[in-house]
Order: structure tokens, then C-alpha cells, then sequence
């Protein structure tokens, strides 16, 4: 354990109700108020052994989380206004909008989160369609939605404060927390917000109440929350934390954990930048050197299919994640700009907005998808996808390409003389 920091003279966990309606008023009507109850930032805090955490996770396991939608979304490259630019990764059109960018959208469940020039939005993953925009300072960290509320995080303009924000779908702001804490990238659940932050403690905040429910305080690096295969995760540079019954045991280091072995790579990728960085709207040569691995939902700790791929510019390898050995190699045509593991493969992102699909045993591409256009940047979500849901669409793809071509010949048969 650290010693304890002297008390910061900023206040703490300031949250505040900013907007009362009916729909609020039902949320939190049976709470009295919107006001925070006790000091979820402080640390201070008196560690009690995981008691709390693993209460809560008690109550809270069970509930449902729903999958966040299959999604690339890329920063057009070139000249002009900046423009966003989205693909279902199962299929579907895709979709622009237009506006500037201060940083990095963030993808999360079903919303895509941006800000620029004092305006923070939501549009639909799927669709591109606005949900709300508002006025906002600061610079966006990113973001976590569970297909109602989305929670933001942003650095203030100062830099000395986070900012977290609670906003309906509607685009209600539920809740308003500053802090001087370090808070990264956040998660929601319902009514529960899962904030980490001091890169080793994860609160859940409750957003009705406005107080700390639960804190668990791990022995990894964590800077973000996040929701995956129906589950959460509080993680970092190279290791997840699954929400689950061993919560409670995260600070002796006996939580269920999944940690990429130690392995030298080109470019020495990592998994997972801090949740407390901003990054630029344009891919730097850390984002062309990455990890993407995905943990298990449930079972015991580790990587869905024994594998994760790390990139290198236009080189993406396959590792055996037990034991860090190289299980393939593949050549692209661009640069990796971004990806994303799912079920069975990796959905990796190439400057020419440009989706490969490629299955986890042996590197094969199966699939791909395009954003139409080259792409300065690139964010991955793959949530429920599967390998199967990427073999049917490539099936169809090729039965219309084919049906086209046949049309195409009887076409051409009946022009002959």
C-alpha cells in the first residue's frame, strides 16, 4: 500500500444536480436529492479488506449488460472540415457527420462521444444520428454508455480538475462530478457508475444518490472501465480485472485477472493507453504499435481463444497469450490505425479506412469492411461479434457479388446478335 496523500484543498466529488425533470425526479425522487454523500475521491480512505466491493457485487451480479454495437468509426484524413466516419462491422451503410475535433472520438456501447471546439455530442454508433449536443469546456477522456445514460470523462480546461458528466440519451445532464482526482475512462450499469482513478482504485458511484457505493482498490495498473461480452472490467497498460465474485480480493492481487505475458514486440505495442490521456484526432506511432486482446466474460481468467494480435505499422502478429508465442504473421496494405478483438478474430482498422478481418487460430483474413474513405484515425468496438456473424457476412457478400455477375452475363448473353 501507498502512504497516504495529504488532504488536497480542492473539494471533492462535487456532485451536483443540474437539471430537474420528471424523469429525473422518478430516478431519484426515493434519495432526497441529488447531493453527493461522502468523499468518493478521498484517499485517504480506509481500506476494509474488499468488504464493501464484494457486498456490492453480490447485489449487483446478475444484472444484465447489454452488448454495445459492432462498430469502426474513423477521422477523415485530408483537407476540409473534420468529418466522423462510421461502418456496422455486421453489416449495414455507413454514415457521416461533420464537426470539429479537439480529440479522439470515443466509442462506447452505443453512442459515439466527441468534443471540439466547446461542444461535446453523441451521435448513434450505428447510425450516425445525432442524440444530443451541449455545450461543454475541457478535453474528452473518453466515455462508457450502457444504452441509456452515457458518463463522460474530461480533463478541465485548466487541466487540474476532472469532469464527469451523467447524460440520458435525451441529452439530460443526470449528474455533474469535478474532482482533482486523475479520473479515466468510465463505465455505467443502470444506476452505477464504475470510476477509476489514482491508477488503482475504482469507484462505483451511484448516480442517483450521488454518493460512493463501493470502492475496489487492485493491484494493477487501471485507468479504465469498461463493459465486454456482458460483463465489466476495470483495466490498464496490460492487464483486465473482471467484476466478479474474487472482486473482494483485488488488493492482495487474487481477483480475476487476465495479463498478457511479458513478450518483446516491434515497437513494444501496449494494450491499452492510460484512461487518463487525451488523444489527438490523429494517429501518433503508438497507436501503429498496439495490442488487442480480449478477456474472458466468465470462467476462468484469461484471453478469449488463447490468442491476442499485436500491430506494427502494417504488420499485425498473432500470439499464443498463455505463453507468448508467435502463432502467425500478416502483411497489410496500410498502416494499423486501430482495432479490436472479438470472438474467434481481430477487426483491425488500416489508414485506408480499410477493415480486415482476421480469425484468431491462424491469421487467415475472412472478412472485411470499409469506411470508403482513407482515415487519419480509427476507433474498433466488437462486442457481440463473432466469427460466425463474420463468416455469414462475407457468405452474402459473396452470393450478391455472384448474383450480379450472373445477372451480368444473361444480360450480355441477350445483347448478342
Amino acid at each position: 500500500m501507498r502512504p497516504p496523500r495529504p488532504p488536497r484543498a480542492a473539494a471533492r466529488a462535487r456532485a451536483l444536480l443540474l437539471a430537474a425533470s420528471a424523469a429525473l425526479a422518478a430516478l431519484s425522487g426515493a434519495c432526497g436529492g441529488g447531493q453527493t454523500q461522502g468523499e468518493a475521491f478521498d484517499p485517504r480512505w480506509k481500506d476494509d479488506g474488499g468488504a464493501r466491493i464484494a457486498a456490492f457485487q453480490q447485489r449487483f451480479a446478475g444484472r444484465p449488460i447489454p452488448l454495445g454495437a459492432d462498430v469502426a468509426v474513423g477521422v477523415v484524413a485530408g483537407p476540409g472540415p473534420q468529418r466522423l466516419v462510421g461502418v456496422p462491422l455486421d453489416g449495414g451503410p455507413t454514415w457521416t457527420f461533420t464537426h470539429p475535433l479537439d480529440a479522439r472520438p470515443a466509442v462506447a456501447g452505443s453512442v459515439v462521444v466527441g468534443l471540439g471546439q466547446g461542444e461535446l455530442f453523441a451521435l448513434d454508433a450505428r447510425t450516425g444520428k445525432p442524440l444530443w449536443q451541449r455545450n461543454a469546456g475541457g478535453r474528452l477522456r473518453g466515455a462508457g454508455d450502457d444504452g441509456e445514460t452515457t458518463v463522460v470523462s474530461l480533463v478541465s480546461t485548466t487541466g487540474t480538475m476532472s469532469v464527469v458528466l451523467a447524460v440520458n440519451h435525451e441529452g439530460l445532464v443526470l449528474r455533474q462530478i469535478e474532482d482533482s482526482a486523475a479520473i479515466g475512462v468510465p463505465a455505467v450499469v443502470g444506476r452505477y457508475a464504475f470510476l477509476p482513478w489514482d491508477g488503482r482504485y475504482v469507484t462505483v458511484f451511484d448516480l442517483q444518490t450521488g454518493g460512493e457505493v463501493a470502492r475496489a482498490a487492485l493491484r494493477i495498473e487501471v485507468s479504465r472501465a469498461f463493459l465486454l461480452g456482458g460483463a465489466v472490467f476495470f483495466g490498464g497498460d496490460a492487464a483486465a480485472t473482471r467484476l466478479d465474485a474474487a472482486i473482494g480480493r483485488g488488493a492482495a492481487g487474487r481477483a480475476s485477472t487476465a495479463r498478457l505475458p511479458a513478450r518483446e514486440l516491434p515497437g513494444a505495442p501496449v494494450w491499452m493507453t492510460a484512461g487518463t490521456e487525451v488523444l489527438a484526432p490523429a494517429a501518433s506511432a503508438e497507436d501503429r504499435a498496439r495490442i488487442y486482446a480480449r478477456p474472458r466474460a466468465s470462467g476462468r481468467p484469461g484471453f478469449e481463444g488463447n490468442r491476442f494480435v499485436a500491430t506494427y505499422h502494417r504488420m499485425a502478429v498473432g500470439v499464443v497469450a498463455r505463453s507468448g508465442e508467435l502463432a502467425w504473421a500478416q502483411g497489410g496494405e496500410a498502416d494499423f490505425v486501430g482495432g479490436a478483438a472479438y470472438a474467434g478474430g481481430f477487426a483491425l482498422c488500416d489508414a485506408r479506412g480499410e477493415i480486415s478481418f482476421f480469425d484468431a487460430q491462424g491469421g487467415a483474413v475472412v472478412g472485411r469492411a470499409s469506411l470508403g474513405l482513407p482515415v487519419q484515425a480509427c476507433v474498433v468496438q466488437a462486442d457481440g461479434l463473432t466469427a460466425a456473424a463474420v463468416a455469414r457476412k462475407t457468405a452474402e457478400v459473396a452470393g450478391r457479388a455472384a448474383a450480379r455477375g450472373a445477372q451480368g452475363g444473361e444480360e450480355a448473353a441477350a445483347n448478342v446478335p
